[in-house]
């Protein structure tokens, strides 16, 4: 029989052998004292800190960082105003050498805590983009930060910080992105998540391509999966693009060696790390939020607007399967430049909030208009969500001066008459005939635009006093259309095929009685607020249509008034400047109409 002495001197050298095994080894401390029970990670292997804030791990070093999962009531260190230090690089490739890691927490109550959702920013150092991103985004961001009075407040960019096409023709990459965050004064720590544009198109295609692309990302700005816990919430974000980057014949930018192609894909190793991730979250009940580039469901196209599946082969399902017994699972995605909101059938515990662009049409219309306007025709902007324990709201928010616009109302008479009379119009229809006019819009009818519409929100229609019916429809919006695609025809003799308007379900049609019949329109979102327009009718069609949308109840004005107001279009020098600007015009301002002479 082993004495007890034996048996205790045996138990430690064995621990002792464990120990040295171990290859990545660190503290986790807040305030000079270990913090117990924190989740650590190289992508592979998932520990957690002891009692006394001490980790070990064996690594293969594959991806050649090791990071930390944020614990609940601490925020990280960080660098620069908006960099979390959550994670850091390896040291030694080798997995023969061992290193050492240490990371420090801060103590913080914030259960209850402001998140600015944005995606798809795609700075590039043209089109004016780096201008319009400080005195647009930037300034919002600033904005709500104020708005929080002190309070908590965070933000997540769901990829495309860059645009990998224009890392060498431009000079400008993901470092430039964070130095540009940096002077601009990032106002709060920003979780990052990879998009299809942050991987280095001079990558060779092979089957090491996907993550020899990722390594720009991985080394300078976070790694490409990773998880934090902000009060009670648990968040993952997951690389949901499979670079390929194959040469399919075309011809690429300079540096570029491929098509920039990728699949539509989470893979396996993300998958099983995700499993040991969520392994820790043992209350089903912890509201979880997973992160993504590319949607993970979308719409179809025909009513009732099903969802479906939007990743590659069974993947949609792999991941949606390790989520499927947590309780409250939101998904939020970018990638489209579009907002909707998908709520899978198959799986009733999961919502995906799909987010529109920052740069809207990739900065186009800022450019070519001065409006900041989406293909959907949603202003560029971002997802406001409030977090109060284990609750969540959430709001899409303009970058434009109109920061709370939820909708836009066409007068589809106006509309028409557009399309048939304008003469830059009349231009792009030479050049694109099969663009649509809106003829199949049968007289005094109205299409209603809902940026962030969900299912459960409500709409009310009166024209004058009676109650009309809203019908949801997929379709066009023309405000983008003379944002970008009318003007870029001017402009350039031609446009993108890849940037004019395109479809959406967010889109409603209204059948009216008369053609001068004020109509007022009433939106409940999910959570009770209301957002109420009044437009007089005729109502014009033109660049400054907003500002003829009145908040509230209607204040008087006549259509003679709003026929002295910008409908003339504008006109464009070579650089996409508006080289005409009218006289008149009427707007509102905090309720009241205000003239501009």
């Amino acid at each position: 029989m082993i004495s007890r002495h034996l048996l205790a001197l045996l138990l430690t050298s064995t621990a002792a052998i464990s120990l040295s095994a171990q290859n990545i080894r660190g503290y986790v401390r807040c305030k000079n004292s270990g913090v117990a029970g924190v989740v650590v990670s190289d992508g592979d292997s998932v520990t957690v800190t002891d009692g006394r804030g001490f980790f070990t791990l064996q690594s293969q070093k594959r991806n050649g960082y090791v990071f930390y999962s944020l614990p609940r009531g601490y925020e990280p260190e960080v660098k620069d105003g908006f960099r979390p230090q959550f994670w850091q690089k390896l040291t030694y490739p080798s997995a023969a050498i061992p290193e050492m890691h240490n990371f420090t927490l801060k103590e913080k109550e914030n259960d209850d805590y402001t998140l600015v959702i944005g995606a798809d920013s795609h700075l590039a150092n043209r089109t004016n983009d780096l201008a319009q991103f400080r005195d647009g985004y930037m300034e919002c961001l600033k904005a709500e930060k104020r708005a929080t009075n002190g309070g908590s407040i965070y933000s997540m960019i769901l990829g495309d910080l860059s645009w990998d096409g224009f890392w060498y023709t431009r000079n400008y990459d993901l470092e430039d992105f964070m130095n540009s965050c940096k002077s601009y004064g990032y106002p709060m720590i920003l979780w990052p998540v990879i998009g299809n544009h942050d991987n280095d198109g001079a990558t060779q295609a092979g089957t090491d391509c996907d993550f020899l692309a990722s390594s720009p990302w991985r080394s300078i700005v976070a790694p490409n999966y990773y998880s934090f816990n902000l009060g009670q919430v648990h968040y993952v974000v997951l690389d949901d693009i499979y670079y390929k980057n194959e040469d399919t014949g075309g011809s690429y930018n300079k540096g570029i060696v491929g098509s920039r192609n990728y699949n539509n894909q989470i893979t396996q190793e993300q998958l099983d790390w995700l499993a040991r991730d969520l392994s820790y979250i043992e209350d089903k009940e912890t509201p979880i939020v997973v992160a993504v580039h590319i949607p993970v469901w979308k719409l179809e196209t025909k009513s009732p607007f099903k969802t479906k599946a939007n990743l590659k082969d069974d993947n949609t399902k792999q991941l949606c399967d390790l989520l499927k017994e947590y309780s409250n699972v939101h998904i939020i995605s970018g990638h489209t430049h579009y907002n909707y909101h998908a709520h899978p059938a198959e799986y009733p515990n999961i919502m995906e909030h799909n987010i529109a662009a920052i740069c809207a049409t990739w900065w186009w219309t800022g450019y070519t208009s001065g409006h900041h306007i989406c293909k959907d025709g949603s202003p560029g902007g971002y997802s406001l969500w409030h977090i109060e324990g284990d609750k969540m709201e959430w709001q899409y928010k303009s970058i434009e001066q109109n920061g709370n616009l939820q909708m836009r109302i066409y007068d589809m008479n106006t509309v028409k008459e557009y399309f048939a009379t304008n003469d830059s119009a009349l231009k792009m229809l030479d050049l694109y005939p099969n663009r649509t006019t809106y003829t199949d819009f049968s007289r005094n009818s109205l299409l209603l635009n809902v940026f962030s519409y969900d299912t459960d929100w409500k709409i009310s229609v009166l024209e004058g006093t009676t109650p009309r019916i809203a019908t949801r429809i997929y379709g066009e919006d023309p405000f983008h259309t003379i944002s970008y695609d009318v003007p870029r025809v001017v402009q350039n003799g031609s446009y993108t095929e890849d940037w004019v308007a395109g479809k959406t379900s967010h889109l409603f049609r209204v059948i009216l009685a008369q053609d001068e019949t004020p109509v007022t329109v009433r939106l409940t979102d999910s959570f009770g607020r209301e957002y109420v327009q009044t437009i007089q009718r005729p109502h014009p069609f033109c660049l400054e249509m907003e500002q003829l949308q009145i908040n509230e109840e209607p204040t008087g004005i006549t259509p003679e008034l709003a026929q002295r107001t910008s409908c003339t279009p504008y006109l464009y020098d070579m650089q996409g400047r508006r080289i005409y600007r009218p006289r008149h015009g009427v707007y509102i301002r905090n309720g009241k109409k205000v003239f501009r002479r």
